[in-house]
């Protein structure tokens, strides 16, 4: 089964980039750029997992919160966004190793707000998906030392 990951991981396109502050306890994030925009996904292992060997709940949440917040950043033209609220289902519980792709999209975008979902798939199963709410603050008002 990894190596069928691996496969999925090396014929995608996919690029490694390390993360930095608590999205680094995630592992390095997985990204492409497709037709329909960024792509996003983690390798998780057993370091992931909880006491009954499936994937943390919380890994998954921090995993789509920061995917999320990805996509709402680039569509906002980079300008800082934080989340406002995240709505969170799991449907199903996955065991490690498992490449976590998210596929996610802005549902509405103001100057100030954006909203957006997504799913979290292991390959093509869908394992836990959100909805959400960012603030956006436009450049002009993040200060100098934004």
């Amino acid at each position: 089964m990894a190596s069928e990951q691996n496969k999925d991981r090396e014929s995608g396109d996919w690029k490694r980039k390390e993360m930095k502050g608590i999205p680094a306890s995630l592992g390095a994030l997985w990204t492409r750029r497709d037709e329909q925009g960024w792509r996003y996904a983690i390798q998780l292992d057993d370091s992931h997992a909880n006491a009954q060997g499936f994937i943390h709940g919380g890994v998954m949440m921090t995993f789509m919160d920061h995917g999320l917040s990805l996509l709402v950043w680039e569509a906002a033209g980079r300008a800082m966004c934080s989340t406002v609220h995240l709505d969170n289902h799991f449907l199903t519980a996955l065991r490690p190793p498992a490449f976590l792709e998210l596929d996610g999209e802005i549902l509405k975008q103001g100057r100030k707000l954006a909203f957006a979902r997504g799913v979290l798939r292991a390959g093509d199963k869908p394992i836990m998906e959100a909805k959400g709410v960012w603030s956006i603050v436009p450049p002009a008002e993040a200060g100098p030392d934004a």
